[in-house]
Parts: structure tokens; C-alpha cells; sequence
């Protein structure tokens, strides 16, 4: 996750897996847009 910069003090971003919506704050658990899975993009996926 390159495009994410890392600052203690920031909120955690979510990112939608199907539409690509970013939400800052607590864990939103389903995608406000389109209702589905949200990811923490300061969490390495692999």
C-alpha cells in the first residue's frame, strides 16, 4: 500500500473491495455506497 501515508495521528482509512470508496474513521464493516466488505488500507493484505 504505497499510496498511504502513514501518520499516527490519523483515523484508519476503508476501502471498499468492490467499489473502491474510502472511508476515514472507526470501522464502517459494509461499504456506506454500495454495501459491501470495507478493508483497512493500513493493513497489508497478502
Amino acid at each position: 500500500m504505497r499510496d498511504v501515508t502513514q501518520d499516527a495521528d490519523r483515523k484508519a482509512g476503508y476501502e471498499c473491495f468492490d467499489c473502491g470508496n474510502v472511508v476515514d474513521g472507526t470501522n464502517p464493516g459494509t461499504c456506506p455506497e454500495c454495501g459491501s466488505t470495507m478493508r483497512n488500507r493500513g493493513t497489508p493484505m497478502e
